[in-house]
């Protein structure tokens, strides 16, 4: 299938053994990295680099959303549900600010140690899979579901958001914030012939991710019967030459430059593994992807942010 230019972006845990440490280089270190003890096409790890790292982006994509968690209207909700939450930032937040309802926090590894309010609860597993399994997670009685980032880890994301549809109760809402990935200069659509990024798309072609759903996303709710569909787009700058005009994005800048390189440079691999690459065609992607996501002005990638309610 051939590449579409993209339109610029605007202001059930299995009995899988765990998969072994796997060592990769960038730059003078080294890193050994352990990933999820699950069979989920999920490609990034679960190693204390990747938690501190997901716990200062966390804080970074929040200040540059003017401090604002989540973009859902609730009122009185009884049940809220944290899809893919990491290291629980989200679902403690939810939980503090809504004392009176329950909250569930759902990964494929235990969630790390923290203080959490009193009504959070962590479940580990596959959140499809825990919807035959967990009676916590029975349909129609979620009044919002959550969840951020799982663009390189679901597979079927029209069943995914389908079955979170089934898991609301009516009126009650969703929110998916996600990444495309494809980025863009000084407002252009610049990726296209980055090699190891066209790789990556034509893996998720042939395995049914789709590297793009932060646009999509809102499609997927239309389809799975979502009504108030609404969707809101940031723009993330590789660096920090954006600060003058939106000072909002320094963390996240300083994050995306410093951190999005050795993400992909480790993934790769793994998301490239059975394609039939070579392991130097594999390193000389990783050493493109770390010079491509290098700091630049004008470079910029979208972020979405989709709500939609069940009527």
């Amino acid at each position: 299938m051939e590449e579409q230019e993209p339109t610029p972006p605007k202001a059930g845990q299995d009995e899988a053994t765990e998969r072994p440490p796997t060592s990769n280089k960038i730059g003078s270190q080294s890193r050994n990295i352990t990933y999820h003890k699950t069979q989920s096409d999920y490609a990034l790890p679960n190693d204390s680099i990747e938690i501190a790292r997901l716990e200062d982006q966390a804080s970074a994509l929040v200040a540059m959303m003017h401090d604002q968690v989540i973009h859902a209207p609730l009122q009185n909700p009884h049940l809220l549900i944290d899809v893919g939450c990491g290291t629980g930032t989200v679902s403690c937040y939810l939980g503090a600010n809504y004392p009176d309802a329950q909250v569930y926090g759902i990964d494929l590894s235990p969630v790390p140690a923290r203080p959490k309010p009193s009504n959070v609860h962590f479940i580990e597993g596959e959140i499809r899979a825990l919807l035959s399994q967990d009676e916590r997670l029975s349909l129609s009685s979620a009044d919002f579901i959550f969840s951020r980032l799982l663009v390189l880890g679901m597979s079927d994301w029209p069943g995914y958001v389908r079955a979170m549809a089934s898991l609301l109760r009516s009126g009650g809402w969703v929110e998916m914030q996600e990444f495309a990935l494809d980025l863009f200069l000084h407002g252009q659509y610049c990726s296209g012939e980055w090699g190891w990024l066209q790789a990556l798309h034509k893996a998720g072609e042939k395995r049914g991710w789709d590297f793009r759903a932060g646009k999509h996303v809102s499609g997927y709710m239309k389809q799975a019967g979502l009504v108030d569909v609404q969707t809101i787009e940031y723009r993330i700058p590789m660096g920090t030459w954006a600060v003058g005009s939106r000072p909002e994005t320094r963390k996240i800048g300083e994050h995306a430059v410093r951190e999005y390189g050795p993400l992909y440079y480790h993934a790769i691999p793994k998301l490239l593994d059975g394609m039939g690459y070579s392991p130097a065609e594999i390193e000389g992607f990783q050493n493109e992807c770390v010079k491509d996501l290098a700091e630049q002005e004008g470079k910029e990638a979208g972020y979405w942010v989709t709500i939609g309610r069940k009527p």
